[in-house]
Parts: structure tokens; C-alpha cells; sequence
């Protein structure tokens, strides 16, 4: 009964494991997401400015 037991505890923690794994990966993708979004915007911002100074002078 006590390897029944100690097997069941063992597959669950494996679990509560690969759950926090899974939870750290997407947080890091989902602040990768954000970071390539700012970075998106500002190159977007760059080059209209670069343009319209262009188009202006």
C-alpha cells in the first residue's frame, strides 16, 4: 500500500512540476511578445518620421 502511496505523490509532483514550467515559459514569451511589440512601434515611429522629413526638405 506504501508504494502505491509514495507512486502517486511522485507522479503528482511531476506534475505540479511541468506545470511550472509550462506557467514560466508562456510568462517569457508573452514579455518577449511585449517587447518585440515596443520595439516594432518604435522602429514604425523611426522610419515615419525619417519619411516625412524626407518628403518635407
Amino acid at each position: 500500500m506504501m508504494r502505491k502511496a509514495q507512486g502517486a505523490i511522485e507522479y503528482l509532483f511531476m506534475i505540479a512540476a511541468a506545470l511550472v514550467i509550462i506557467l514560466i515559459v508562456v510568462r517569457q514569451l508573452q514579455n518577449r511578445g511585449k517587447t518585440a511589440s515596443s520595439t516594432a512601434n518604435t522602429a514604425e515611429t523611426s522610419i515615419n518620421n525619417t519619411l516625412n522629413s524626407m518628403l518635407s526638405g
